[in-house]
């Protein structure tokens, strides 16, 4: 699937007019590299917060209002989660420019890339961006005796992207729908709703999770559980999972 945010990085010279009429080679002015550019939280606070970060991910909320622009900036191999209907316009490094339009919960995941968004909605719009670090590794292994739970659950699990060190879950629940006991090793949750969820530990011990709003958070280490939708309406959200990592 296209990322809605990934377009790829022109680094060829561009030229205007006939052959004859070019300047010289050293007057030719280039596109500049990626590495040139800063990352988004860097270049634009005031639209790129980090949410979480360890040595493998970091997690970013991306907040524009109505009309509003970045400035050119890179982000790493990533995914976004869209937290509202939006159109984006995108300017690239080599002078072209793209509309892009995402729904909620939308999921679009590539490789490093530079733009300048903003926003051409007449409503604000968010995004949390998961970015990938360049050399991050996998960890050794969970410690944990249930099924993960795709393999436990796909019913309500599958997997919207994977590489070497994370992957990323769409779950899905019905009103009063439960799973079976599963495990997760240590993952971030990104909530697509107002949801309200209860959670069975192994021991049997019932949780009842505080409600979550849309594009609420929560990062938690090693989980083993039976959820369930409490709400009376659809439960939906994206979950990171670090491959091998019982903690983060």
């Amino acid at each position: 699937m296209r990322h809605a945010w990934l377009f790829p990085i022109a680094l060829a010279t561009l030229f205007i007019g006939c052959a004859a009429e070019a300047p010289p080679p050293e007057e030719a002015e280039e596109a500049p590299a990626a590495e040139e550019y800063m990352g988004s939280v860097e270049a634009d606070p005031a639209h790129y917060a980090v949410e979480f970060e360890n040595d493998a991910v970091r997690l970013v909320r991306v907040s524009y209002g109505p009309g509003e622009a970045s400035v050119m900036h890179t982000h790493p191999e990533s995914c976004s989660v869209s937290l509202s209907d939006a159109t984006w316009h995108m300017a690239l490094p080599d002078g072209t420019e793209e509309d892009q339009s995402v729904g909620v919960g939308e999921v679009m995941c590539g490789g490093a890339y530079a733009h300048l968004p903003s926003n051409s909605s007449s409503e604000a719009a968010g995004v949390i961006l998961i970015e990938f670090k360049e050399g991050a590794m996998a960890g050794p292994g969970v410690s944990s005796d249930f099924e993960d739970a795709v393999t436990a659950d796909p019913e309500h699990y599958s997997v919207e992207f994977e590489n070497d060190v994370a992957r990323v879950l769409r779950i899905r629940y019905g009103p009063g729908e439960a799973s079976s006991m599963h495990h997760h090793p240590a993952n971030c949750a990104i909530f697509l709703g107002d949801q309200t969820t209860s959670m069975e530990t192994p021991a049997g011990e019932i949780m009842e999770l505080p409600a979550s709003e849309l594009g609420t958070v929560m990062c938690v280490d090693l989980d083993e559980h039976l959820p369930t939708n409490a709400g009376d309406g659809p439960l939906e959200l994206v979950l990171l999972e670090l491959k091998g990592r019982d903690t983060f």
